[in-house]
């Protein structure tokens, strides 16, 4: 894919963190290991020192969405909790 594209999709992502970041809802205990390991992944691209920077957005684009598959399940946990109550 173009570099132009995925600096494009490096900005939502990061747009998408910050909103994620800034709602209360989402920032709370029950969340907070998801977010914990959101850090991992990230630092674990970051530990590859990948110079070039399509290859560096592509391995951490492919890092994010492993993240928001788990991020979904522990959303979809807490939102069944919350049924519950």
């Amino acid at each position: 894919l173009p570099l132009e594209f995925l600096e494009k999709v490096y900005q939502n992502i990061e747009n998408f963190n910050h909103s994620l970041d800034e709602d209360e809802f989402i920032q709370d205990e029950t969340l907070r290991g998801a977010f914990a390991y959101r850090g991992k992944m990230i630092a674990d691209v970051l530990k590859l020192h990948i110079q070039d920077k399509t290859h560096f957005i592509t391995a951490y684009i492919k890092a994010y969405h492993e993240w928001l598959l788990y991020f979904i399940e522990k959303l979809e946990q807490k939102y069944k909790s919350l049924s519950k109550v």
